[in-house]
């Protein structure tokens, strides 16, 4: 995938797509299966931002934290004074992204301002241990500032040197998904706005494995997307916490994110609200279309939600049917509580009030497990392989509430 796809026409097109995104993508109460469950009115009035994004900290010992990111959101970027300027010709503080970054103080300080200057930034960077940042372009044309590099989870590299200063992977010989980052998000309180992050990564160089290529990767909490663009083929968003039980709230608005397998995935408490969700369908060697994947531990009651949004597709010349999601099975995501208890991961997602386009599958819009494989079934708990042992996994949580659109479920 080349930068150049997703030009100011695909800009232009989501603005036009997602212009008035609210009541008008609502539709009727369909009729609940078994594979495609909807919640119930009274389920779903417990599926709001303000439920999600109420409490923080350790899944076992959480706090009231209200946040609100639309109050307290990014706002009019004209009336934000930058802490430092990047601009490729030298014309700021930095030439670079990464270097802006360097020059943020540690944890705890106030919040730093970094304005990007247009420009296309060929580079891997790495947010850790930093006071909060507020990332953002002056222009509300994202395609102006773009992010980019084009590193593979299977690209080679020495095992002496570490994939980057978040990840580390010494040792190892190949990048691994976290590692191919193009920006790795590590700190709590980042925000962006007006801006594209992408990973442009070429699979055709080893198409049958290590094609995960992550675009934008947040681990911190009370993150707030604003107006970006999200491009990349498989796994292009990354919203993950620092550990299993580590509550990370991630909030995205008015934004575009594309890709083809799992290209929204693993465990935040995250609200994408007037997104359009592009799925592509050209690549060859992939295995399929999914757009969610994700992985909280069966302990978090909320997981991503999905609001006045739309799921769209490119031409999809072959008629390929998509699944909205699969569950991500991580063999990482076992959280194991103070008791010894052992909590799974069972990722959830809620799609409500959104409208989904043609190319999804009406009958079947969930699939089976990323890494175990095991079947969709949103009724009773199943027992598979998970590493080298049987270990059982409770019902699938995957729903949605009054949506609309030719692949939306029936009435």
């Amino acid at each position: 995938m080349k930068i150049q796809q997703s030009s100011l026409a695909i800009a232009v097109l989501s603005t036009i797509l997602l212009a008035g995104c609210a009541t008008s993508l609502e539709g009727p109460i369909a009729a609940s299966t078994a594979k495609r469950p909807q919640l119930s009115a009274d389920q779903a009035a417990g599926h709001t931002m303000a439920a999600y994004f109420a409490k923080g900290g350790n899944i076992e010992a959480l706090e009231a934290d209200p946040w609100d990111p639309v109050k307290n959101g990014i706002g009019d970027v004209a009336k934000l004074k930058p802490t430092f300027t990047v601009a490729a010709d030298g014309s700021g503080t930095h030439k670079t992204v990464q270097a802006a970054i360097d020059a943020v103080g540690k944890a705890g300080g106030e919040r730093v301002y970094i304005l990007v200057k247009p420009g296309i930034y060929r580079e891997q960077v790495c947010m850790k241990d930093t006071a909060p940042v507020t990332l953002y372009g002056l222009s509300s044309d994202p395609t102006k500032v773009v992010i980019v590099n084009n590193i593979g989870a299977g690209t080679k590299k020495d095992k002496d040197v570490t994939a980057n200063a978040c990840e580390g992977r010494k040792g190892a010989d190949t990048y691994g998904t976290s590692g191919s980052t193009t920006f790795l998000a590590y700190a709590d309180g980042f925000q962006a706005k007006n801006l594209t992050f992408s990973n442009d990564y070429d699979e055709s160089v080893n198409p049958k494995s290590g094609t995960q290529a992550v675009a934008l990767n947040t681990r911190g909490d009370k993150v707030i997307l604003e107006n970006v663009r999200l491009l990349g083929n498989q796994d292009t968003l990354m919203m993950k916490s620092l550990n299993v039980g580590a509550i990370a709230r991630a909030y995205v608005t008015n934004s575009y994110i594309e890709g083809d397998v799992d290209f929204v995935f693993s465990r935040a408490l995250a609200v994408f609200d007037k997104v359009e969700f592009k799925s592509l369908t050209n690549r060859e060697g992939s295995e399929g279309g999914f757009v969610f994947a994700p992985s909280h531990p069966q302990n978090y009651a909320y997981g991503f939600l999905v609001t006045n949004s739309k799921f769209t597709s490119d031409a999809n010349k072959d008629g390929k049917k998509i699944s909205l999601g699969r569950a991500w099975d991580d063999s990482g995501g076992v959280y194991t509580a103070k008791d010894g208890s052992k909590f799974m991961p069972n990722g959830m997602v809620v799609i409500r009030s959104s409208y989904i386009g043609a190319h999804i599958d009406t009958e079947s819009p969930w699939n089976k497990a990323a890494s175990t494989n095991r079947p969709f079934d949103s009724e009773k708990a199943q027992t598979v392989k998970f590493g080298k042992e049987d270990a059982t996994f409770p019902a699938n949580r995957l729903f949605e509430f009054r949506n609309s659109g030719p692949g939306a479920a029936a009435k």
